[in-house]
């Protein structure tokens, strides 16, 4: 593609410069730690109270009812887990109700049109995920990435795309907005980007360390590109029959 507007350079350093090069590390390293975070980003308040130890079965600790999802669960789309991550070390831990409603398989021509695209990139298959979270803890987080990884059918993990520069209306991506007080839901889309070779198999949330994932997974659905504006001929025509209605 080629630039169509002046946003575009901008935007196209976000997906093709240190954005995508993560996408990609992630996936040779088959990490899904969440801490993957950028440390520009703001962070919920490590002084928040009222939270208890971990149980057992949890692996890190939640508000009092809060009950996380049991790591490893297969999820289809449409069902509801209870995930929590520490953003940093010294963060405190961000708990959402997270429900993945569906995965879309694109084309960089479907999707991306007025966006550059360079030739590394279209070696690259685009996926959307869309889900919505909603902040089950006890105070408001906000512009956090949400630690939601595409995972391959060969089991290798890929972070999604982060838009910084300026927003990608098909799929804004999966940060939290500024503010997400208690109790409030927001929708979000994730982007990722996977080898022509690869297949996205599942959304997946890792937990921490070699705890396993949860993952949700479905019918990968296709994006098809928006039928064009009929020609002018074709407007014409409907004019004319408009006319000869109002007659």
């Amino acid at each position: 593609m080629t630039p169509g507007r002046p946003l575009v350079s901008r935007a196209a350093a976000a997906v093709a410069g240190g954005v995508l090069a993560a996408g990609l590390l992630a996936a040779c390293g088959g990490s899904a730690d969440g801490d993957g975070n950028e440390e520009d980003e703001p962070a919920a308040d490590s002084s928040a109270t009222g939270t208890t130890s971990a149980a057992p079965t949890d692996y890190l600790p939640v508000p009092e009812g809060v009950v996380l999802t049991e790591p490893g669960a297969a999820l289809g789309f449409g069902d509801e887990a209870t995930i929590a991550w520490r953003p940093r070390q010294d963060d405190a831990v961000v708990a959402l109700d997270l429900t993945v409603d569906r995965i879309d398989r694109t084309t960089f021509d479907e999707s991306f049109e007025g966006w550059v695209v360079t030739p590394e990139m279209r070696g690259q298959v685009p996926y959307f995920v869309r889900a919505t979270a909603t902040n089950v803890g006890e105070q408001a987080v906000g512009r956090l990435l949400v630690p939601l990884y595409g995972f391959s059918a060969a089991e290798s993990m890929y972070e999604p795309l982060d838009f910084r520069e300026e927003t990608f209306e098909p799929c804004p991506g999966g940060s939290l907005p500024e503010t997400l007080k208690p109790s409030r839901s927001v929708d979000l889309c994730f982007v990722y980007m996977l080898p022509e070779d690869q297949e996205l198999a599942s959304a997946a949330f890792g937990p921490v360390g070699d705890v396993p994932p949860i993952t949700w997974s479905g019918e990968i659905t296709e994006i098809e590109k928006p039928e064009k504006k009929k020609d002018k001929k074709g407007n014409r025509d409907d004019q004319g029959d408009q006319g000869d209605q109002g007659g």
